[in-house]
């Protein structure tokens, strides 16, 4: 690198004010400036993969080279087969490098759900983290093997094409309530409004230490990787077992000083508190829980016991572009029975709260939020009705329709108060029940289908009934869940009924079978039930008695 290059700012997005002066580099050039003043400097690691800046920014020249090579040109979607492994941020820069899109796929999807993905993206490209078969014809495919003799072999040059403000930066899949995903499509300037608006909040600078608990395929990775990456910080991909006394080890022996957890994995975490303690964790200076609702006792107990570190309570949705508000936890509420409000909009968010006829709601009334700005997705790959469904325009903003219904508190915080739909998030993954549905009613012989989240031995389940003439139906919709959906996504109990209940009013009541359903589960292992007139019968698993 040249003088000039090493004395280049970060990024505008930097803590440091003499790095907000300047201007965003190219999305390729993400680690450019920090690979040049720290290029011994270890970036990425992984447990069996480290990468200093230099070999980061290395790579990815070299593999943009071979996706040129392969036919990627500014404007392609590259997809990438996702693990958690230090191997994926090099794809998704070196994408960028050729001005093209980053596509992060779920590497352990079932193939045909990929197939339909991939056909859908027409994508130029595909680099898989393993050696799996390619999965569509006529497509560049990069297995594991191959990146590693190319990434391992002669270093190759090259120029980064920038990307301009208005071109797709990467698409995340979300579930969708059609029975088919539906593809994000986020800008650069929604990207780099993002960095900006949330880096006042996470304060990342180079000499943060990220632990990245997040799965690629989940927007939260350009967060607690992309970002921190952009800055000089190191983070480290956790792949182990997301145990309590794992997890614990590797935020101290990394030196974590930004932890980013979905509020599952958080109170896998703390589990009963005691090893919650500066002892523990003596480098953690910011702890940050959102994508799903936190029990205020794990936020009150980890503001208790580590006082000096921040502790946050942030929310947004992927069409928002990962965050968009966020609350700081600095005054523990011991008699807090409700979650603690997701506070208030980042710079540049402008928020709304609304009735169904999409007015503004008074002082105290729950409405739906709206979230606007500079944000808000382009809109779903291919789904333009779905897309001016969910994204609306008011007085010159646009802003998108995120069904989730939120109220302003006394201090002008607002509060999460529930969903106006089927979308439920189960460990941080954002499900539309939706889709479950759509899935099972494609089998044939299936009448009606009804899907909820019930309790079962203290966790909340996936449960979905099926109404069809023969029991055995149960192995037909098995089969099709296994082979659309992804682990996550499959229910947990799965129950037949010859035909609906009928409530007072001679409506169907779907709800009354799947309590009936949640019902019988109790008190057993098992998973499949057939529902008669009355009293539902455990089916043994595997197996479906007529």
């Amino acid at each position: 690198m040249t003088t000039s290059e090493l004395q280049e700012s970060l990024a505008p997005w930097s803590v440091d004010a003499d790095d907000r002066a300047c201007t965003a580099p190219p999305l390729g050039d993400l680690v450019r400036v920090a690979a040049a003043r720290w290029p011994t400097r270890t970036a990425v690691d992984d447990g069996t993969v480290s990468l200093t800046f230099g070999a980061f920014e290395e790579r990815a020249q070299t593999l943009a080279r071979h996706l040129a090579a392969g036919g990627v040109r500014a404007g392609d979607r590259v997809v990438v087969l996702t693990e958690k492994s230090a191997l994926v941020p090099v794809v998704a820069v070196a994408a960028w490098k050729c001005g093209a899109v980053y596509v992060p796929l779920d590497g352990t999807a079932p193939p045909e759900r990929l197939r339909r993905m991939l056909a859908r993206l027409a994508a130029r490209a595909v680099v898989a983290l393993d050696d799996r078969p390619a999965l569509v014809d006529d497509v560049p495919w990069t297995g594991r093997r191959a990146l590693d003799a190319l990434l391992d072999g002669p270093v190759r040059t090259w120029r980064t094409v920038p990307h301009r403000p208005d071109d797709s930066a990467y698409v995340i899949f979300t579930s969708g309530s059609t029975g088919e995903p539906k593809g994000v499509d986020v800008t650069v300037a929604n990207l780099t409004a993002y960095f900006a608006a949330h880096n006042e909040v996470l304060r990342f600078t180079p000499a943060s230490r990220v632990l990245s608990l997040s799965p690629f395929h989940f927007d939260v990775s350009v967060e607690d990787t992309l970002l921190p990456l952009s800055l000089g910080a190191y983070v480290h991909q956790f792949r182990g077992v997301p145990a309590g006394p794992m997890l614990r080890g590797a935020i101290r022996r990394q030196r974590i000083t930004h932890l980013i957890a979905v509020s599952t994995l958080l109170t896998i975490i703390t589990q009963d508190g005691r090893q919650v303690t500066r002892e523990t964790f003596p480098d953690l200076e910011m702890v940050m829980t959102g994508a799903e609702v936190c029990d205020p006792k794990v936020i009150n107990l980890w503001k208790t016991r580590l006082p000096g570190t921040r502790v946050l309570n942030v929310y947004g949705p992927t069409e928002a572009t990962i965050v968009c508000l966020a609350y700081e936890v600095r005054d523990v509420d011991p008699d807090r029975v409700g979650s603690y409000p997701i506070g208030t909009p980042l710079r540049g968010v402008e928020v709304r709260l609304v009735d169904d006829a999409g007015a503004p709601v008074g002082p105290g009334e729950v409405g739906e939020l709206w979230v606007g700005g500079p944000q808000v997705m382009r809109g779903y790959v291919d789904q333009p009705d779905e897309t001016a469904r969910r994204v609306v325009v008011v007085d010159g903003v646009r802003y998108y329709r995120t069904g989730d219904l939120c109220s302003y508190d006394d201090d002008g915080q607002l509060v999460f108060r529930g969903r106006d739909d089927d979308e439920v998030k189960l460990a941080g993954r954002r499900i539309h029940l939706g889709e479950i549905r759509e899935t099972a009613l494609s089998c044939p012989a299936v009448e009606r289908a009804a899907v909820a989240v019930v309790p079962r031995d203290g966790h909340d389940v996936i449960a979905l009934l099926v109404v069809a003439p023969d029991p055995d139906v149960l192995d037909v919709v098995e089969a099709r869940l296994d082979e659309l959906l992804p682990t996550y996504m499959r229910p947990t109990l799965l129950g037949w009924s010859p035909s609906l209940a009928v409530a007072s009013t001679g409506k169907t009541d779907e709800k009354d079978l799947v309590r009936r359903l949640a019902d019988a589960a109790a008190g057993t292992a098992r998973t499949r039930f057939l529902l008669g007139a009355a009293d539902a019968a455990p089916v043994p698993d595997g197996a479906v008695r007529a």
